[in-house]
């Protein structure tokens, strides 16, 4: 072989093990209670692509085509899935060892993929505890060529690591008020040399009037989080924000609620844009109509200037709608810790139950959420804007969903903070940047064991400073088979493309894909 390699995560052996002990901390004690299913996988594919390193142009299956050119990827990809459930306790562990093999270079590549959660009871209605932990690969920079998943070489992927552990209390008042006391310890880290690992604790107080407040409703919310960041062993100093506020919630009729809140916000960070602590303030309501129908929306101001957030939730027997916009000063090993999914998981595996991973359904399948806006590597801290809107229709053989996002992010801390990672001038281009697209999902069921699918989705990435766009499409059409009640076969063409005034930035790539799935 000319190449391999194998990246070891020892280390994060601990991480494991923790989500697994917040979920089966109390299983030593009722074990005779609980349900295990524990389900081994093992998925073989191959993929041929004609533009291996997305650099060029592809030219279809045959001539001349892009940087890289074309190869061929078998993938042997061995799984296991754990779920447990007691009185007191669950827990859900997903873990595939995702080996590639590329037969013109010769390459073998090992990467892990980790999704692990659980949480236990200690003791009852008071005291909890939470865990998970995650390992994937991910697009790490907006400019470089999106790799649709583990099988392109383009460089640009990294390995992110994220784990969590979380105690918390929590204490009823009678009818007067409900109270929660919650410490989070978390970390996220990456394969890319120059970014800052970060370690994340959190202390969160909340306390919220009962239902002996009928009419006006109160609460009181404080959030103190520390963010320590460190590069190669050395400490790249430390993050403080800190969240005092209250609320007031007027009851006007059952289903209306007007709701202000005011505090106060103190965060240790130099901004470039000004001022980063203030006091703040919002109002809003919450109105809902119906059980399957559910609107908030606010507006405010913070030290940033105006602020604004929203959400509608709605449910028929056969659509789901949903629209939502927020705002807020965070980090990119904060979003990692949130997820990335656009689309609530169980709304699509309802609708979509012949797709394989409810919560990758847009990428039917796939590791990587390229569906989805890309949270990019940086080691700044940044005011994130986004809205997003879905639309789930199901018919009696066809089922539709519709979506649209507007992801924007602007830096608030220096430039420089990026340049050991992206260089100076990739830091600039990225200060300011707008992800703005969707998708059109189509599963149309052939017959009771097999589906065809079709997905279009559009991106145009904007570099606020400058007049640079680019603009991503992905084309795909899938067939799915189950093969036997343990057996499922995926037959996948995709057509992905990069139309760009940058200079050398465009390309297109063909692909077929081709895999079977074993449950025992």
């Amino acid at each position: 072989m000319k190449a391999f390699s194998y990246f070891k995560y020892s280390f994060h052996r601990i991480y494991f093990w923790l989500v697994c002990l917040a979920g089966s901390g109390y299983w030593g004690l009722q074990a005779n209670a609980a349900e295990w299913n524990i389900q081994p996988r093992l998925t073989l594919s191959g993929t041929y692509t004609d533009n291996i390193g997305l650099g060029g142009i592809g030219a279809g299956f045959g001539g001349v085509v892009g940087d890289g050119g074309g190869d061929f990827v078998s993938e042997i990809n061995p799984g296991l899935g754990i779920r447990g459930e007691g009185r007191r306790f669950n827990t859900n562990i997903n873990y595939t060892l995702n080996n590639l093999i590329f037969a013109k270079s010769e390459r073998v590549l090992m990467r892990h993929w980790l999704n692990a959660n659980g949480t236990a009871e200690i003791i009852k209605e008071r005291f909890f505890v939470d865990g998970r932990a995650a390992i994937s690969q991910q697009n790490a920079f907006l400019f470089g060529p999106p790799a649709f998943d583990n099988t392109n070489l383009t460089g640009n992927l990294r390995d992110i690591r994220t784990w969590s552990i979380s105690p918390y209390a929590r204490h009823r008042f009678k009818n007067l008020a409900s109270g929660e006391l919650r410490y989070v310890r978390s970390a996220v880290s990456s394969s890319a040399q120059q970014f800052f690992s970060n370690t994340i604790d959190s202390v969160n107080l909340s306390m919220n009037s009962g239902s002996a407040f009928r009419t006006l409703g109160w609460g009181i919310n404080y959030n103190h989080t520390k963010i320590d960041r460190e590069r190669s062993g050395l400490s790249m100093g430390t993050l403080e924000l800190e969240r005092s506020a209250g609320t007031l919630r007027y009851v006007i009729t059952p289903q209306f609620s007007l709701i202000g809140t005011g505090g106060y916000e103190r965060n240790s960070f130099i901004s470039i844009r000004g001022k980063s602590s203030s006091h703040f303030w919002t109002a809003g309501f919450s109105w809902v109509p119906t059980t399957r129908t559910n609107v908030n929306a606010s507006a405010g101001q913070r030290f940033f200037g105006n602020t604004y957030a929203a959400s509608i939730d709605h449910r028929t027997r056969r659509t789901v709608w949903n629209l939502s916009y927020l705002e807020d000063i965070t980090t990119f090993g904060q979003q990692s810790m949130l997820g990335g999914s656009i689309i609530d998981p169980g709304a699509l595996g309802q609708f979509l139950p012949g797709l394989q991973d409810g919560g990758q359904l847009l990428d039917q399948g796939l590791p990587l959420s390229f569906s989805d806006p890309n949270n990019f590597l940086t080691n700044r801290l940044f005011l994130l804007k986004r809205l997003q809107a879905s639309l789930v229709l199901q018919g009696k053989k066809n089922s539709l969903v519709f979506r649209a996002y507007n992801f924007s992010r602007k830096a608030f801390t220096p430039d420089e903070e990026d340049e050991s990672l992206i260089g100076i001038g990739n830091a600039f281009l990225t200060r300011n940047t707008t992800q703005t697209g969707g998708n059109v999902l189509l599963n149309h069921r052939l017959t009771a064991l097999t589906s065809a699918n079709f997905n279009f989705g559009y991106t145009r990435i904007r570099f606020g400073m400058t007049d640079q766009d680019d603009d991503l499409y992905i084309f795909m059409l899938s067939l799915n088979k189950r093969i036997t009640p343990h057996i499922n076969g995926l037959l996948r063409y995709r057509h992905h493309r990069r139309s760009s005034n940058r200079s050398n930035a465009d390309f297109s790539a063909n692909a077929i894909t081709a895999s079977v799935r074993m449950n025992f």
